[in-house]
């Protein structure tokens, strides 16, 4: 990184000159400057600079004193920036770019159209229609609203002759009644809105009264959600919760804090922007994709966020371009091998790349809602597909399905099929192949990422979830939270965000209070992604009934406490785990959600587990950077704490400066005992015990597990694939980057006890259908993100990095 220095601005500015004083132009771009490297004493020479480029920087905000009087157009896209009110002082900017700044809201984008009297471009859209009529009509408006609860609710209480100290009380409370009370616009301005108000109502007060603001409204309130207890207290405040006249489905007008940049409307629209979920997943793409088959038509999304980010992912540039071609040699090979031990009947034929060998495609739904479809086009499935799964029992089991209706209906899919003897082989065939998170409902978006998907539990009659069957999958990816009838392959709900990109989702059953006193059990989804806002909710009722903000950076993960139904943990990418307790409902949906404890993880946490043989004590957090252990007991009064053990695999032996091993991106339980878990790059999958684990542990915090066996899996290079397990079934799956299920029936292994040191094959590979898409043709294979499986294996979900979500039932 330069240091910014007079002879770095003279060769950089434009036109060239010895003096800095006549620079006019001046280009700071991709130098990863941060932001002590700007010297505000040497800039603030360039009185008669007009334009200037610091994109592609990791600048978090610029100098607060930085007077360029003459600036007009300024470039800051591709940084880290979190607040906008320092560019306040560039009064004559006119120009302004921030794309791809992952903090910046639709509130900050207003916020700049007020501040800035002459900006006309935001982000290269036109804003000036929008600018006047934030500056002034809704200036006017909010002032309006601001001096009518003056006059109505504190002008009399104000004495005749009030003292200075009456005088701060008074305007003090007016202030904050102000922020809580005057409403404007959509919701998802309300950031805005609070900032403005309270902005306007201190300057009434100055007016009125005489009472000088103590701090600059610009500053006060982004610093708000840094604050944990601020954070709480917003989440339990009853203006946090979503309006029952919008609860029927969330909108871009739904959630506070989350669409960025703009376009001329006044409905403010999003631009492109790129996701902080992988920062390696592309790395590769031009070589990965091509030898892994993918079609030379469809692009997937580049969702990388800068590299510098504190993602630990593993490195590729260096690495060879022969790697992939030789994994997939090597994993081809190994499939031949699996599929040599096992009948045609049980496995599905390899599908070959090239388009000549493809075998007869299965057609892919676009977004099967249920209101949209006719009653035919649900339950009966496109005839190209009959053929993948003619059987006299398929269609046998068809016909209940059809005939049942709500909770009936549900319980004979639920109980098709029974327990498996240990000679019954497991076989699962594809039935629906779903675009349902497309943007703008486009048929043509091959490229949104699809991440987590999870069965919602299901409620028997004494009110209970455990050992029965569900149907239902969320899925989320983009800016859609989707739940889905895994039968008819219709979309029950879709809960869409603009501007956000879901990553994670959970489930849990709380009980709901209704008016006469008793309770009901429901089950209720949690939902957060990019934004760091955690959306709430109730999916039989079709609503979203609330949320709150977790942190100002993106939320990668959620879990839900089977020990106590209101407890959330979120990890987040400010290399956080906090547990929230979001309290219990009523009948008016009334939450309050309160922060418990912080753990800190040290890098970011991608898959968190609770013990099960101790949910109330242990929490296991699958992080970018290993595998920790955290004590989560609430009766200890210390409420920050560091992880308790450091968990090490054999894997790690084998690290290189380029391949680490240490990013933990798969982590399940399969018993009370047995853990499932995967490190980037492995190339196997470990089974390990957890009591055996903490029985070896010393004084040491670092602790050698303990391994039962090692699953055979994809060479792949590609990270943040996560796999699933069905514990009812000693079943493991685990997706790869071809769009392949590889699937492991461990019950045999499990019995043995003994530690093999043999590499297990997988038992089947699913092969990827290669659906077939109206007007696109034959898709071929992508990485499946996730996989979920419901208790007894009726159905496995997986997600893709093609907006594809692909459901198979169990033959």
């Amino acid at each position: 990184m330069p240091t910014i220095t007079e002879k770095l601005l003279l060769e950089r500015g434009r036109p060239k000159s010895t003096q800095l004083e006549k620079i006019k132009s001046l280009n700071l771009s991709d130098l990863s400057l941060v932001n002590a490297d700007l010297d505000s004493t040497l800039l603030r020479r360039l009185t008669s600079l007009e334009e200037l480029d610091v994109s592609g920087n990791l600048l978090t905000e610029l100098p607060a004193s930085l007077p360029l009087p003459a600036l007009r157009r300024l470039n800051c896209a591709n940084n880290q920036l979190e607040e906008v009110t320092s560019l306040k002082q560039f009064r004559m900017l006119e120009e302004l770019s921030l794309e791809d700044n992952l903090y910046m809201t639709i509130s900050d984008s207003y916020k700049l159209m007020f501040l800035l009297p002459k900006l006309r471009r935001l982000s290269g859209k036109e804003i000036t229609s929008t600018a006047n009529h934030v500056r002034f009509v809704a200036s006017e408006e909010l002032s309006r609203r601001v001096s009518s609860l003056w006059e109505r609710s504190f002008q009399e209480r104000l004495p005749s002759s009030p003292s200075a100290a009456q005088a701060r009380v008074l305007g003090k409370e007016f202030v904050k009644a102000a922020e809580t009370q005057v409403k404007y616009g959509a919701s998802s301005l309300s950031d805005y809105t609070k900032w403005r108000v309270k902005m306007i109502a201190r300057e009434l007060l100055s007016s009125r009264l005489g009472v000088q603001c103590e701090a600059s409204s610009e500053e006060e309130d982004l610093s708000k959600c840094e604050s944990g207890s601020d954070v709480r207290e917003e989440a339990g405040s009853e203006q946090n919760r979503v309006p029952a006249a919008k609860r029927k489905e969330i909108s871009s007008e739904s959630s506070p804090r989350k669409k960025t940049c703009l376009s001329a409307a006044d409905d403010i629209t999003q631009s492109a922007e790129r996701s902080p979920r992988r920062c390696v997943r592309f790395e590769n793409v031009s070589t990965a994709t091509d030898k892994a088959g993918l079609s030379p038509g469809v692009k997937l999304q580049e969702s990388p966020r800068k590299s510098v980010q504190s993602l630990r992912s593993p490195r590729k540039i260096d690495q060879s371009q022969q790697s992939p071609m030789k994994a997939a040699q090597s994993q081809q090979s190994s499939r031949k091998t699996v599929q040599s031990q096992q009948s045609p009947s049980k496995s599905i034929k390899k599908a070959e790349h090239s388009e000549q060998s493809l075998r007869k495609p299965v057609a892919i739904k676009e977004s099967p809602r249920k209101a949209d479809r006719p009653k035919a086009a649900v339950s009966q499935p496109d005839s190209s597909l009959d053929t993948l799964r003619k059987s006299p029992r398929k269609r046998q089991e068809k016909e209940p399905a059809k005939k049942g209706q709500g909770e009936e209906g549900e319980e004979e899919q639920g109980s098709r099929t029974p327990r498996r003897t240990s000679k019954d082989p497991i076989t699962m065939k594809p039935l629906h192949f779903l675009q349902c998170h497309s943007k703008q409902n486009s048929p043509d978006d091959f490229s949104t990422q699809l991440w987590a998907c999870a069965f919602e539990p299901r409620i028997d009659s004494s009110g209970g979830s455990r050992g029965h069957s569900s149907r239902t999958v969320a899925t989320c990816g983009g800016e859609s939270v989707c739940i889905i009838d895994c039968e008819t392959g219709s979309v029950l709900n879709k809960y869409k965000v603009s501007g956000e990109e879901f990553f994670c989702l959970a489930w849990s059953m709380m009980t709901l209070l209704t008016g006469d006193g008793r309770g009901h059990r429901v089950s209720v989804l949690a939902a957060a992604g990019r934004r760091g806002v955690v959306k709430l909710i109730h999916p039989k009722a079709s609503l979203a009934y609330g949320e709150f903000r977790a942190s100002r950076r993106a939320v990668s993960t959620l879990c839900f406490s089977p020990a106590q139904e209101s407890f959330l943990f979120t990890g987040t990418y400010d290399k956080k785990i906090i547990l929230w307790d979001i309290g219990g409902l009523d009948c008016e949906y009334k939450f309050k959600v309160s922060q418990l404890l912080i753990l800190e993880a040290a890098s970011i946490p991608l898959h968190l587990r609770l013990v099960p043989s101790a949910p109330e004590h242990h929490l296991l957090a699958g992080c970018e950077d290993g595998l920790l252990l955290f004590d989560i007991q609430l009766s200890k009064n210390q409420l920050k704490r560091s992880s308790e053990l450091e968990f090490q695999f054999p894997v790690y032996k084998k690290e290189e400066e380029e391949n680490e091993f240490r990013l933990i991106d798969s982590l399940s339980f399969l018993s009370n005992d047995i853990v499932v878990s995967k490190s980037a790059m492995q190339g196997s999958i470990y089974l390990w015990s957890w009591s055996k684990t903490l029985a070896s542990r010393r004084k040491s915090r670092e602790v050698e597990v303990e391994i039962l066996a090692e699953l055979q899996w994809s060479s792949t290079e590609l990270p943040y694939i996560s796999l699933s397990t069905c514990p009812g079934e000693d079943y493991v799956v685990c997706g790869d980057e071809k769009g392949d299920l590889w699937t492991y029936e461990v019950s045999q292994c499990l019995r043995a006890g003994a530690k093999t040191d043999k590499m297990i094959p997988p038992t089947q590979i699913l092969e990827w259908p290669v659906p077939n898409r109206k007007g696109h043709g034959p898709i071929a294979g992508t990485s499946v993100n996730s996989v979920a499986m419901d208790p007894e294996l009726q159905y496995l979900v997986a997600l893709t990095d093609k907006n594809i979500a692909a459901v198979w039932r169990r033959a």
